[in-house]
C-alpha cells in the first residue's frame, strides 16, 4: 500500500513539472480585505474554547489541594516542642467555645452507651478543666460562708466571713484533679496499656468531671439539711457516675480484678471529695451556747 501511495505521488510529480517550468506560469494573488462575507442568522455557531478559562479549571485543582492542606494544618497543628517550653502546652489551649461547652454539657449526663474519654480526643484540653476548678473554688468558698451566715442568722453568734475556705477549697481540688488522674496515667504507663489514655487525657477528665459541682455549691447555702443531702446524692449520681463509667470503659483492657479494684477506688476517693465537700464547708453547725452573751 506504500508503494502504491509513492508511486502515483511520483507521477502527479512529474506531470506538474513541465507547468511549473514554464514561462507562462505565475501564482497571483488576490486580495479579499474589502470583500464582505454576509452569514445567514440561521446559521448554526460552534463557541470556541477560551485558553483563559482552560487555564483556571486547569489550576483550580491545584488551588484546591493547597487550600485544603492549609485548612488541614490550621485545624489540627502538630507540635513537636520539648514539654518545658510554651509551645508545647499552647495546643492544650487551642480549643473554641463550642467544643468546651459540649463537653461540659456530656460532663454532666452519665451515659452508659459512650464513652466520655472519647469526647475527650484526640487532643484533650486544659482550658475547659481550668475554668472548672478555679470557679469551683470561689463558688464553695462563698457559698460556705453565706451557709454559715444563714445558719447564724437569728441566732445572738456573731458571723464572720472565714477566708480559710478558699485557701482550704483550692488545696483540695487542685490535688484532687492532679495527684489522682496522674496516679492513674502512670499505672497505665507501667502496666503498657494498650488504651492509648496519656497524662492529658485524665486530667482533662477529672476536671471536667467537677462541672456539676458548680450549680450544686451555690445550692447547697440552702439552709434545710435534707435539700443538703439531696444535692449531695445528685453529685454522685451525675459526677460520680460519669466518672466510674468512663474509667472503667478505659480499665477494660485491664484483668478485671485489677480493672474493678481501680475503678472502685477511683469512685471511692470520689466519694470522699463529695462528703468532704458537704461536711466542710456545708455542715449545719449549730452556734455554741457558751459562746452566747447572757
Amino acid at each position: 500500500q506504500h508503494y502504491f501511495i509513492q508511486s502515483n505521488l511520483s507521477r502527479a510529480m512529474s506531470d506538474l513539472d513541465p507547468i511549473l517550468k514554464s514561462e507562462d506560469f505565475e501564482i497571483d494573488f488576490q486580495d479579499f480585505s474589502n470583500t464582505v462575507v454576509s452569514i445567514p442568522d440561521d446559521a448554526p455557531t460552534v463557541p470556541l474554547p477560551s485558553k483563559s478559562n482552560e487555564y483556571e479549571e486547569a489550576a483550580e485543582p491545584d488551588s484546591l489541594d493547597s487550600d485544603k492542606l492549609l485548612g488541614e494544618e490550621n485545624a489540627a497543628p502538630q507540635t513537636t516542642s520539648a514539654f518545658w517550653s510554651f509551645k508545647f502546652y499552647q495546643q492544650f489551649f487551642n480549643v473554641n467555645d463550642q467544643v468546651v461547652i459540649e463537653r461540659l454539657m456530656h460532663a454532666c449526663i452519665p451515659n452508659p452507651n459512650s464513652n466520655y474519654m472519647e469526647r475527650l480526643k484526640p487532643l484533650p484540653d486544659m482550658y475547659g478543666p481550668i475554668w472548672v476548678c478555679i470557679t469551683l473554688i470561689f463558688s464553695t468558698a462563698i457559698s460556705g460562708n453565706l451557709a454559715d451566715f444563714f445558719t447564724s442568722k437569728g441566732t445572738d453568734s456573731d458571723w464572720t466571713y472565714d477566708f480559710k475556705k478558699v485557701t482550704i477549697a483550692a488545696s483540695v481540688i487542685i490535688t484532687y484533679v492532679t495527684v489522682v488522674p496522674a496516679l492513674l496515667s502512670a499505672y497505665l504507663w507501667w502496666r503498657k496499656s494498650s488504651a492509648g489514655v496519656k497524662l492529658a487525657d485524665t486530667l482533662s477528665l477529672y476536671g471536667y468531671s467537677l462541672t456539676v459541682f458548680i450549680p450544686v455549691s451555690l445550692l447547697l447555702c440552702i439552709n434545710h439539711e435534707w435539700v443538703r443531702w439531696i444535692l449531695v446524692l445528685v453529685l454522685l449520681g451525675t459526677s460520680g457516675a460519669v466518672l466510674t463509667l468512663t474509667l472503667w470503659k478505659v480499665l477494660q483492657e485491664e484483668p478485671k480484678q485489677m480493672a474493678l479494684l481501680l475503678t472502685g477506688v477511683a469512685a471511692a476517693l470520689h466519694v470522699a471529695l463529695i462528703l468532704l465537700f458537704k461536711i466542710y464547708f456545708f455542715a449545719n453547725k449549730k452556734p455554741d451556747s457558751s459562746e452566747t452573751p447572757s
